[in-house]
């Protein structure tokens, strides 16, 4: 069994070091580190070609020839990867040292999983943990204790968005095979969901509840989950509203309906912009979400049909949700 790691970097010295040694220090040691730096213009290199006299045959560097984005630069790292489990890695967060460990367990306990994903305590920029009672999932609002199990990952994804951080992401050398190209927008639908899409679809995406990263939230990250602390407070003040959208909260009034509606009009217009292959038969996407938004939509006018006439005349008069 052959264990590779597909780092992405782009102007990470600050916190490049402490990355690569927590993955350095794993239970279960890593026997490839492919790394694609995206034309740092700090000390990333050098820093990596110091490990790389260090750890002989252990790293691979390559520098891009062009700036490629997240997205496209993490679609040649795990391309060049050659181990049987490649685990997905940002810079700038820090490797719990079981988590090899623990990801292994879960490929091992279920054997038609193609993908393992986990969930992360929150740092800052000294490693402090910024939350104790809100993690990376309660951030992008993956309520996993509170959802009916066995959880629908794929029902889950096209209701409310994505839940799955690549970062915190392992998947088998067999997804190569059928995940390139990555049909991916930037900013709107990243290489993390594209995964999370292709593998529950496949219903062979599982996850660890753990938290196996530490997840780094600082003001010179690429790429994110957004304003998390933010999030954080809306999780506090009013969770009700993605409850209803998770199918954790039955939906009643009006306003409940109206912020179902809402959301699966977004999913609607997102899963249309994109390309999809007939690996995503983004016709059937589209019907689907159109189909669980009629529902909604329904019961909305049903629950009060005054507010749902004045809704949608305004709605109309600013050229939303126009069919």
């Amino acid at each position: 069994m052959k264990v590779s790691v597909a780092l992405c970097t782009y102007n990470g010295e600050n916190y490049l070091k402490k990355q690569l040694d927590s993955i350095l220090n794993q239970t279960i040691k890593v026997n490839e580190i492919v790394v694609c730096d995206d034309l740092s213009t700090d000390n990333t290199v050098a820093i990596l070609n110091d490990y790389n006299e260090n750890y002989p045959n252990l790293f691979s560097i390559h520098i891009n020839a062009q700036n490629l984005k997240s997205n496209k630069n993490f679609e040649k790292a795990i391309q060049l990867c050659t181990g049987d489990y490649i685990f997905l890695s940002d810079q700038d967060d820090l490797w719990r040292q079981d988590k090899v460990e623990k990801t292994l367990e879960i490929f091992e306990k279920n054997p038609s999983a193609e993908g393992v994903f986990s969930n992360a305590s929150l740092i800052d920029d000294n490693d402090k943990v910024l939350f104790e009672d809100i993690s990376l999932w309660d951030s992008v609002y993956f309520f996993e204790t509170k959802i009916i199990k066995p959880i629908d990952l794929h029902r889950l994804l096209l209701m409310k968005g994505n839940y799955l951080t690549g970062a915190t992401l392992c998947i088998k050398k067999e997804v190569k095979e059928f995940c390139f190209p990555f049909q991916t927008l930037d900013k709107v639908f990243l290489h993390d969901e594209w995964f999370a899409y292709i593998l529950s679809q496949r219903k062979t995406l599982f996850y660890s509840t753990e938290n196996l990263i530490s997840y780094r939230i600082h003001s010179n990250q690429q790429m994110g989950v957004g304003n998390i602390v933010k999030n954080a407070e809306k999780i506090k003040k009013s969770p009700r509203n993605m409850q209803i959208i998770l199918g954790i909260t039955k939906p009643k009034s009006f306003k409940d309906y109206k912020i179902l509606t809402r959301t699966l009009f977004s999913q609607y217009e997102k899963y249309k912009e994109l390309k999809m292959d007939t690996l995503l038969d983004s016709v059937k996407i589209e019907k689907k979400l159109l189909e669980y938004y009629f529902e909604a939509d329904a019961q909305m006018k049903k629950v009060n049909p005054i507010l749902y006439f004045f809704r949608k005349m305004k709605d109309k008069k600013k050229g939303k949700r126009q069919l």
